[in-house]
């Protein structure tokens, strides 16, 4: 091994040593970190700089650009080599190799949230029309009721499979609704009826298969559906709609809410 880059891996190797005698990281981590410090003293090796003490921030600030031009990396991943470099140059710092820790001004990348706009009215009404032209199976009942309650009563994907027999009140045409401030009652429309009519009449009596399970929807073995189970139900429905696969019951839901909260409990 080249005597740079010998003295450089000594102290990484006693870093990565002390992280496990410490049991302060996980494997994962550990391996992070070794793959991380490898390569920066790769590149400082490539500059001709051969010892630790002779770093400074701009050179790091350097290392990560190059790295994040060459392998795209995401913001989650520019994180974690920085804290892998203060890590190890705090560690330096602290064994008296460096004067002082030159990863601390690395900044830290904050994620840009994409934001997801609601679906138009044309794709609302595509999405609708293909939930209204599914066959009147099971499942097809049940994607149909989906789409209802999500697109036209505006409930969340998690509201929605959390719904149970007794939230729902045909004869008085309304759902109840879990809150902070505990459980509201949503009036129904027509067309939300409709499919809730259909649903609990020709769809649920075919899924259950246990009689104890109270929940309003169902997944082909007649268990609870999750929200996994719910967007992927949304998706390929989207999907045979001729629609982008990136809608989701986020999406979906916007613009309506809860537009009809009733103030009173049903009797």
């Amino acid at each position: 091994m080249d005597p740079s880059q010998e003295a450089l891996e000594f102290w990484i190797i006693r870093f990565l040593d002390a992280c496990v005698a410490a049991e302060a990281v996980s494997a994962s981590t550990w391996k992070a970190y070794r793959h991380t410090l490898s390569a920066l003293a790769r590149f400082m090796k490539s500059l001709g700089i051969s010892q630790w003490a002779e770093t400074r921030t701009p050179l790091l600030e350097a290392f990560l650009q190059d790295a994040m031009a060459r392998r795209g990396w995401s913001p989650s991943t520019w994180n974690q080599k920085v804290a892998a470099l203060r890590a190890f140059f705090r560690f330096l710092e602290t064994e008296g190799v460096i004067p002082e820790n030159p990863a601390l001004p690395l900044r830290w990348c904050s994620p840009r949230r994409r934001i997801r706009l609601p679906l138009s009215a044309d794709q609302r009404q595509r999405l609708w029309m293909m939930a209204e032209a599914l066959p009147e199976t099971p499942l097809g009942l049940r994607d149909r009721l989906i789409v209802a309650l999500i697109a036209h009563l505006g409930l969340r994907a998690g509201q929605a499979v959390a719904l149970t027999l007794e939230d729902v009140d045909l004869t008085r045409g309304c759902l109840r609704i879990p809150g902070r401030g505990g459980p509201r009652w949503l009036e129904i429309p027509e067309t939300v009826a409709r499919a809730l009519h259909r649903y609990l009449h020709a769809g649920r009596p075919a899924l259950i298969r246990n009689p104890e399970i109270r929940a309003l929807l169902l997944n082909h073995r007649g268990e609870p559906l999750t929200r996994q189970g719910l967007w992927r139900a949304i998706k390929i429905l989207a999907l045979r709609a001729g629609l982008s696969l990136s809608i989701s019951p986020e999406r979906l839901r916007q613009p309506p809410g809860l537009p009809l909260l009733m103030n009173d409990r049903p009797m």
